[in-house]
């Protein structure tokens, strides 16, 4: 399985969760050393698009590839399995993210995004676990330069 993250150049290198535990995320609080992944490079051009005030203020982007065996094991949260207005309700995302952070079960967590909270979407973001002892097998493939399309301001 591929896996994208849409990063500031400066820290594409690094892959240790470290933005978690500096900041709260939809799905973690702070002090979890968490990556936030997507499955395709484009919903991670929509999540980053959704924080973005000023685009003359980002720093230069890069596309980060990552590959992840595909026996390493996965939880799933769907859409369903979540009560209605979840979107708006950060601390109950924030509890599931913590809770799976925490058991160490398995060191990716697959979970709808926000922004395309659609049953059954192909597109989905992905959690890594970097306190879970199998993500050492989780390899980037590749960095590449990325512009967002001024069309999109």
């Amino acid at each position: 399985m591929l896996l994208w993250r849409l990063s500031g150049e400066d820290f594409a290198q690094v892959f240790d969760g470290g933005y978690g535990l500096l900041y709260d995320g939809r799905w973690n609080t702070v002090g979890h050393a968490l990556t936030y992944c997507a499955t395709s490079p484009s919903l991670c051009v929509l999540e980053k698009l959704v924080h973005i005030q000023d685009p003359e203020l980002m720093p230069p982007q890069v596309m980060v590839r990552y590959e992840v065996p595909d026996d390493l094991a996965m939880e799933t949260i769907e859409v369903t399995s979540l009560p209605p207005g979840w979107r708006l309700d950060e601390t109950l995302t924030q509890q599931h993210g913590d809770r799976w952070h925490e058991a160490r079960t398995a060191p990716l967590l697959r979970v709808p995004s926000a922004i395309v909270p659609l049953d059954g979407a192909p597109d989905r973001n992905v959690l890594i676990n970097h306190r879970h002892p199998q993500t050492a097998r989780i390899r980037l493939l590749s960095i590449e330069p990325f512009e967002l399309d001024i069309r999109l301001f």
